[in-house]
């Protein structure tokens, strides 16, 4: 199968079950990412406009999906799953440290998919991992989306909370930033970015390892 056709069935299938129990794990390294990137943007002047860093947050995790769309048309593709757990593992056990509250349905579900990740890998199920792979990758779009386009959404339009079930979780907060600059919902803001951001992704979807 061809890396744009395996990246278009992810992408759909993530469309449709972002929100429920089965993509907790990737809300868990999708929000890792975001709040990575946010201690990032603290760093900029306090006289950096709200709207700005909400911007160069999007910026940044949609340089994070590039980034790994890069690598997982190199031979490390496989191994980008078992790292991004890792490391959102790590920062789960750092915070739980600091706070001295440990979430303990978090913490087993990251425990889960590292363990199958490692037998994934003992048994060199490449063809398995190149989705998980995808899966992993094409997550942060469906939180960017999540994010800036469907909270924002049902924000302004209450009654869609039901249909836009994508914002179950709402782990982030990167939509408010856009909220009426010009003038101009924070919804129709998301929307503009999301196309902008996804063209990208879409360009560098392709050509990388069959599956």
């Amino acid at each position: 199968m061809r890396s744009e056709e395996r990246a278009g069935i992810v992408a759909a299938a993530l469309l449709l079950l972002w929100g429920t129990v089965l993509t907790f794990p990737l809300h868990r390294f999708t929000t890792f990412l975001e709040d990575a990137g946010a201690a990032a943007v603290d760093l900029l002047p306090a006289s950096v406009p709200f709207f700005v860093r909400g911007l160069i947050l999007v910026v940044l995790l949609t340089a994070a999906e590039l980034l790994l769309l890069f690598v997982s048309g190199t031979g490390f593709a496989c191994f980008i799953p078992a790292a991004a757990f890792l490391m959102t593992t790590v920062f789960f056990c750092v915070r739980c440290i600091r706070t001295g509250v440990f979430g303990a349905a978090e913490g087993i579900c990251l425990a889960a998919v590292l363990t199958v990740l490692a037998v994934l890998h003992f048994f060199k199920a490449e063809k398995i991992l190149l989705w998980v792979t995808d899966i992993t990758i094409f997550s942060i779009s469906a939180h960017l989306l999540a994010s800036i386009v469907a909270a924002p959404l049902a924000a302004a339009y209450p009654a869609l909370k039901t249909v836009l079930y994508i914002t179950h979780y709402d782990d982030t907060f990167i939509g408010e930033s856009f909220g009426g600059f010009l003038t101009l919902p924070a919804f129709v803001w998301g929307i503009f970015f999301m196309i902008i951001f996804t063209l990208p992704v879409i360009y560098y979807s392709f050509s990388r390892k069959k599956a």
